[in-house]
């Protein structure tokens, strides 16, 4: 499987992934230039042992919240992206649950949410409206992984050779025992797979029929209060073995009857059966902020006004995917309501270079009169 991995054809297909949507970037362009030199020497510093990996940079990340990730040089992420794709994606989620969405072919955000509605579609076929939802929502779950259990999860679950290399690279990217930084992804397999025996335990032991997890988000519905105070305690218990605790504002049961927030969107299921999906008005005041910023900037010349419609347009898009007409026609009608001042400042400039032309005249007749007087 090594030979495999660090074979010039996998790697050079790697590094065509890995270019993709940054070859603005200096480094990337510098060693795409020289793409079939550079790999080539990859591949002879992995048969000969000469292979150092490179030391990731910190940058910070703002967005949806304040938190550090890592910078990983491209040379890395090649070989990284060829140890993922090649080995270690396929047997790590080999064994996974259906219920588990995030970052894998063919799932994502968009697959959560459908495969909401179609459990409380189901759910109401057979129970109706009357049911508990249990949410849980794990606290600094990248910063408090350990180590052990993740390096113990990818040896259950692949070759000696895939452990080997995937462990040798994380080791040498984060130090201690315990946290990782987003930024690679092979934290983001580590981030999927931690938990999936924990998954299994929800659906075989525990019975749940009704369970969603996005990453550590767990989302769970049940026909009674008892049942989900049961498997809400459970899961704390579970969680502790990994060393992990639940962060207590977002982790809660809920009546069916009232909705709950999962992904971004709100949701709602009404006597009829019908799912009501919204847009969060989280999401949505954080929009009217960066339109705020986006437009102010657009105003002093510093941004031009395309880059606000491509940004919106890209908000109204994730808004369609539910049912957010409404509050995309106010958040229209406020990034209007911003530009009256690019309006009124392009009017204003229309004016003046009208009137340049048109003001000799009068000033060359008021002349003339001064003059005769």
């Amino acid at each position: 499987m090594k030979d495999h991995i660090t074979s010039y054809d996998s790697l050079y297909e790697s590094m065509l992934k890995c270019k993709k949507g940054v070859t603005w970037k200096p480094s990337v362009k510098s060693f795409v230039l020289n793409g079939e030199e550079n790999i080539l020497r990859m591949k002879h510093q992995h048969q000969d042992g000469t292979w150092k990996n490179g030391k990731p940079k910190t940058v910070l990340i703002t967005y949806p919240k304040r938190r550090e990730a890592l910078s990983i040089p491209f040379k890395d992420r090649v070989y990284q992206r060829s140890i993922n794709d090649n080995s270690l994606y396929p047997q790590m989620t080999k064994g996974f649950t259906y219920s588990n969405c995030a970052c894998q072919t063919g799932k994502g955000t968009d697959f959560a949410r459908t495969l909401i509605k179609k459990y409380l579609w189901n759910y109401y076929c057979r129970y109706g409206t009357k049911g508990w939802i249990v949410q849980v929502d794990i606290h600094g779950y990248y910063l408090n992984m350990r180590h052990s259990d993740v390096e113990r999860q990818i040896r259950n679950l692949t070759d000696k050779d895939t452990t080997e290399m995937s462990c040798g690279v994380l080791r040498d990217q984060y130090a201690g025992e315990t946290g990782y930084n987003p930024g690679s992804q092979m934290v983001q397999i580590a981030g999927i797979s931690l938990l999936n025996p924990l998954d299994h335990y929800i659906k075989e032991q525990l019975h749940v029929k009704y369970n969603i997890r996005y990453m550590d988000d767990f989302w769970i519905l049940v026909k009674t209060r008892k049942q989900a105070e049961r498997v809400f305690g459970e899961i704390m218990k579970q969680l502790q073995i990994y060393g992990l605790e639940a962060n207590g504002k977002k982790s809660h049961i809920t009546p069916l009857e009232k909705g709950f927030t999962f992904l971004g969107f709100d949701y709602r299921l009404t006597e009829t059966g019908r799912i009501i999906m919204t847009l969060n008005s989280d999401s949505v005041k954080h929009e009217r902020k960066t339109l705020v910023r986006m437009v102010h900037k657009s105003q002093r010349g510093e941004l031009e006004p395309e880059k606000v419609d491509e940004h919106h347009n890209s908000w109204e898009n994730n808004a369609d995917k539910g049912n957010s007409y409404k509050v995309k026609q106010r958040t229209q009608k406020y990034l209007k309501q911003l530009r009256k001042g690019e309006e009124h400042g392009s009017k204003k400039n229309d004016s003046d270079t009208c009137g340049s032309g048109r003001g000799r005249k009068p000033q060359s007749n008021r002349r003339k009169a001064e003059k005769n007087h």
